[in-house]
């Protein structure tokens, strides 16, 4: 048996949302052989026609008796964490040319447990270092970690470096497809959303998902004007909006503790990769991270 000597371990995903502290989450996951019958039972179990798929897996591998507190170093207020079974959700989107499900909405949503604010007034300091302290019953141990929580991005005019006075922008449709922000310099690595809608001219318009993906600095830029980050993102217009549409991008600016979890292909728990610590000081997987959102719409005009 190859998985005969194997020990179960913890992994911990800890990730403070600046803009929106109350959907700040820790998720603490048993990991666990392909082999555990408990866990992996070959059996449809929900009736779908699936077998042993997420949802019927990770309620089975969360570890839901912890202990969990996050203090913000700098004022030395802590905060309780709880455990909620649908705290957030992922969705799996199959290709829009599958006919697997003909007629029927595609896109799997896969809610999962984790630990939230307990208090609705959880705030998150810009700048403040915070640590979590996690103690595992199940385990019997205490994991500790720090990252310190920097501000948004700022969308910017790269020739002036401006910043632009509003979220709102207005494009030609053969203007130049690029967008570019700042950063503190501490901020190398960026998650991106990308959504689009026609009601271009409404207050509250709808935006559908378009796409997302990760991104860096550009190191060129930085080096050029050294005391910020600058990020840029270019797109094709023709792929994602047309005149009379409405881009809405969202730059999460991440903390350097957790671009390095995102961006490293190290193992998850190399000392260089996660910045958690049992209390035997051993390094645990996973990473404890910040992150800050800010959003830009883009509204396209026909060209004349």
């Amino acid at each position: 048996d190859e998985f005969g000597n194997y020990r179960p371990e913890l992994k911990v995903e800890g990730l403070l949302q600046q803009d929106k502290p109350e959907d700040s989450i820790i998720r603490i996951i048993r990991t666990d052989t392909i082999t555990n019958t408990d866990v992996y039972n070959g059996i449809d179990d929900d009736g779908d026609g699936d077998i042993d798929e997420y949802d019927e897996t990770l309620p089975l591998i969360q570890d839901t008796t912890a202990i969990v507190k996050v203090t913000n170093l700098n004022s030395g207020e802590e905060s309780e964490f709880q455990y909620i079974a649908t705290a957030n959700s992922f969705v799996i989107r199959e290709d829009e040319d599958s006919n697997d499900r003909e007629g029927e909405d595609s896109n799997d949503v896969i809610p999962y447990g984790g630990y939230k604010p307990k208090s609705n007034s959880f705030q998150i300091e810009i700048y403040a270092q915070y640590q979590i302290e996690i103690y595992s019953r199940a385990f019997d141990k205490t994991i500790t970690g720090v990252t310190t929580v920097y501000p948004p991005v700022e969308f910017i005019n790269i020739d002036t470096l401006s910043t632009f006075d509003n979220d709102y922008i207005t494009l030609k449709s053969d203007d130049e497809k690029a967008i570019f922000w700042q950063s503190d310099l501490n901020v190398t690595s960026y998650f991106i959303t990308v959504e689009v809608s026609e009601q271009i001219h409404e207050d509250s318009p709808e935006f559908e998902f378009v796409d997302s993906f990760s991104s860096s600095r550009d190191n060129d830029l930085t080096e050029e004007h050294k005391d910020v980050s600058i990020g840029k993102e270019n797109f094709q217009v023709s792929q994602q909006a047309d005149a009379g549409t409405v881009l809405k991008i969202t730059v999460e600016a991440l903390s350097p503790e957790y671009g390095r979890y995102i961006f490293s292909s190290l193992p998850l728990n190399d000392t260089q990769r996660s910045n958690l610590r049992d209390q035997d000081g051993k390094p645990v997987m996973g990473a404890f991270g910040a992150t800050a959102a800010k959003s830009m719409h883009i509204a396209f005009e026909e060209s004349r």
